[in-house]
């Protein structure tokens, strides 16, 4: 059997351990190296992982090219040296590593953090290490054998990772935006924050489409999920959500596909807006200006309605003229009230009357009868814009827009056999024209009906019996509270 060549054939290192001058160390002539310094040496030359080799007390190096690529700019110069020297900014560490490995110890260090001169300068790097002692013939250690790997650019690469991660969910935090993630096919929500915008999920979610829409929206909403999918592109859409709490509420939602590098999904990032407070908003506008046009047209109807009441029979016209302004002053206080500039300590007698009165063309044609009871300026405002639609719609079609209909308006409270006590308030006309039901509802009886029910927590009922119109207000007292 012909003898295994020395050094091993192959490489940098190979040649330049034959070259060296080993007489200069303390290892002595190549030649005269025992066979197990030798067969070492062998093994980590043909292994493609960074090796070195730490021999007798000095820990003179023989390490192979994998491990020269790590030394850098020390390489040629750590052939041969003592490790102590060739890594001096490490003393205290290699020393530890060769008392324990020529005791015949073992070390393993994963991401082992040394401080390196490099460049110049002192630098961090990672490694992971592995010793072992190496046995001569004597059956002692007379070497230490190290695996070097180093790791820091995949260190420095979590670390940054980390921290972008840390910035993303300062950010995720530091937004009311509900931040979420979605399978490639929208199937699955990931766990998510609902900020209160929808239910909060500890876990992926497959239901997140019947749990967080109404079922009414889940094709338009699912229409357009599918659009960017096939598209690859943003899905952004405007649309209800159901709130942890059941109620209605609205988002503006913007998602964007992560793609791989063959082009496909493998999730969806996005973010969701709550924009429930800019649409109620929007409804409260729209109510606000429908209520102002419609206000408008009553208040002109109105004028005049009572020029021509004031002014048909009158037989002195400065006397008529007094009149007519004394009414239009009157009219312009009861809209102060009914825009919210007063209310505040105002009874249901004081709401109603400078509601009603300014329509009413002789005091005898109203009769107001009921408790003192105190309204909220909320509440006294809800009742004061109910007054004046029906007084509006008794002086141009109901009691008061013939010349002896009348108006009677009472309340008293009572206490039923369960529950709170209510208060019952009761608009009666009389003496006007036939009255017959209408075919459609107008803005000021849905004004009367839903405003009163939805303020007052209570039931409102307008009857159109052939005597004259009756509205019936039916609600809790503790609404109002009782008058000083």
């Amino acid at each position: 059997m012909s003898e295994t060549p020395f050094p091993a054939a192959g490489g940098e290192l190979s040649q330049l351990i034959a070259a060296f001058d080993w007489s200069k160390t303390s290892l002595g002539p190549i030649e005269a190296w025992p066979q197990s310094l030798k067969t070492t040496t062998n093994l980590l030359l043909l292994s493609p992982v960074p090796i070195v080799l730490l021999w007798n007390e000095d820990g003179v190096m023989i390490y192979n090219d994998a491990y020269s690529r790590f030394a850098g700019r020390r390489h040629p110069q750590l052939l041969g040296s003592k490790v102590r020297e060739g890594w001096p900014e490490v003393a205290d560490f290699n020393d530890n590593v060769m008392k324990v490995g020529l005791a015949g110890g073992t070390l393993a260090y994963r991401a082992q953090e040394l401080t390196l001169e490099r460049h110049g300068q002192p630098a961090p790097a990672w490694m992971n290490l592995d010793y072992s002692p190496v046995i001569d013939e004597s059956g002692k250690a007379a070497g230490v054998i190290a695996i070097v790997v180093e790791i820091t650019e995949a260190v420095l690469a979590e670390r940054a990772l980390v921290a972008s991660e840390g910035r993303l969910r300062a950010l995720v935090n530091a937004t009311s935006d509900v931040i979420y993630r979605m399978s490639p096919d929208w199937q699955v929500m990931q766990p998510i924050d609902g900020r209160g915008l929808v239910a909060d999920n500890d876990r992926p979610n497959p239901r997140w489409l019947e749990e967080n829409l109404f079922a009414e929206d889940h094709a338009a909403v699912r229409a357009a999920i599918d659009d960017a999918i096939r598209r690859k592109s943003v899905f952004e859409m405007e649309h209800r959500v159901r709130r942890p709490e059941g109620v209605t509420g609205w988002t503006i939602s913007r998602a964007v596909p992560i793609l791989d590098d063959a082009g496909n999904i493998v999730e969806w990032f996005g973010a969701a807006t709550d924009v429930t407070e800019r649409h109620r908003n929007e409804d409260h506008l729209r109510l606000v200006v429908n209520e102002l046009n419609h206000r408008v047209k009553n208040s002109l109807a109105m004028t005049q309605a009572i020029a021509a009441q004031t002014f048909r029979r009158a037989e002195d016209l400065s006397q008529a003229q007094q009149r007519f302004s004394e009414r239009i002053m009157a009219l312009a206080q009861a809209n102060d009230l009914l825009t919210g500039e007063r209310g505040a300590g105002v009874s249901l007698q004081g709401a109603i009357e400078q509601s009603v009165r300014p329509h009413c063309a002789r005091e005898d044609r109203l009769a107001l009868s009921g408790p003192n009871v105190c309204l909220s300026p909320k509440t006294a405002l809800s009742l004061s814009l109910a007054m004046h639609e029906l007084a509006t719609n008794a002086l141009k079609h109901g009691a008061w827009s013939s010349d002896h209909g009348m108006v009677t308006i009472s309340w008293r409270t009572y206490l039923p056999e369960q529950g709170r006590e209510r208060l019952a308030i009761a608009w009666r006309e009389s003496g006007g024209p036939a009255v017959a039901a209408p075919t459609r509802r107008g803005f000021g009886s849905r004004l009367i009906e839903r405003g009163l029910s939805a303020e007052m927590g209570g039931e409102v009922h307008m009857l159109f019996e052939p005597g004259g119109l009756v509205c019936q207000i039916d609600a809790p007292l503790s609404v109002y509270g009782s008058a000083s």
